[in-house]
């Protein structure tokens, strides 16, 4: 495992090295690159009736100074998202050895422990069920844990929401949106502005945001502060209406406006996706059988 994990750290030494420098890079794939994204450039913007410029995914990466801003924009950050998943992974790796036994630095352990938390949850039950007889009265049964992606999958009616929401979101330069099983977590460099999650039928968002200030304002929300896992993010907002849609949009501006983040624009994404059952998401392993120990129903 120790050599499993130097590895990983070495592979993250060779991500930084080439972030510091896109010399490795020739100028002939720069160019065209460059030639590429001019093409999507003008492209989008003929169909969207304006001047897309600066509000790509890229653009928060931009050196407007540079040849081919657009190419190394763009190399920059995909650099960037490979070094984050190669970091998140060790992350994930020495969490998962160490069980949580030291507190990691940083919001992005923080992130990892809470993605990591389910599964490793599931795998100690499970090695528990299987290490000991089971007590009188109680009996084994499968349940399923359903992730992030498969409650959004099976629950049309949030994917409006989840929609509009995600791509004001993805419009503030330098935001990243990272998957998880529990949910969906939205950053600038390593800073947690907002979380997704839905609980039965409901999206609902968590921001960065203190409650206090908000007690007697037109917003509903509910301060989770309490709760570990939503302390960085402690005002939830339950996404249940068009109106609750546009008060999200409203604090998310006050919260990006707060954190310095300025708002570039991006290309519109539709996140909607269609309905699968759950024979197909299990086979995709996105719903998650595991053991449980209940008691039986005869009582015996």
């Amino acid at each position: 495992m120790v050599e499993e994990t130097a590895r990983y750290r070495l592979a993250v030494g060779a991500v930084i090295g080439m972030k510091g420098s896109l010399a490795g890079i020739s100028a002939e794939e720069f160019s065209r690159l460059q030639y590429a994204l001019d093409v999507e450039k003008w492209l989008a913007s003929e169909q969207a009736g304006r001047d897309l410029c600066g509000s790509f995914s890229w653009c928060g990466y931009c050196v407007k100074a540079e040849k081919e801003p657009c190419a190394r924009a763009q190399m920059r950050q995909k650099l960037d998202s490979a070094m984050d998943e190669l970091v998140s992974e060790i992350v994930e790796k020495e969490e998962r050895l160490q069980q949580a036994h030291s507190r990691p630095d940083g919001e992005t352990r923080e992130i990892l422990q809470e993605e990591a938390a389910e599964e490793i949850a599931a795998e100690d039950l499970g090695a528990g069920l299987r290490a000991r007889v089971l007590p009188d009265g109680y009996e084994e049964v499968t349940r399923y844990r359903r992730t992030f992606l498969a409650r959004l999958i099976q629950n049309p009616a949030v994917q409006d929401g989840y929609t509009e929401l995600k791509n004001a979101l993805l419009g503030f330069a330098g935001v990243k949106a990272r998957l998880c099983k529990t949910g969906e977590n939205f950053t600038v460099g390593r800073k947690l502005l907002a979380k997704f999650r839905i609980t039965g039928k409901t999206l609902s968002v968590y921001l960065a945001l203190g409650t206090e200030e908000f007690e007697n304002s037109k917003y509903r929300f509910e301060d989770v502060s309490d709760k570990k896992s939503y302390a960085a993010t402690p005002m939830r907002l339950r996404i249940t209406s068009a109106r609750a849609v546009r008060h999200a949009k409203e604090l998310l501006r006050l919260l990006m406006q707060r954190k310095e983040v300025s708002e570039v624009g991006c290309m519109y994404t539709d996140f909607h996706y269609p309905f699968r059952s759950d024979e197909e998401l299990l086979a995709e392993g996105l719903i998650v059988p595991y053991r449980a120990l209940v008691k039986s129903k005869n009582g015996t």
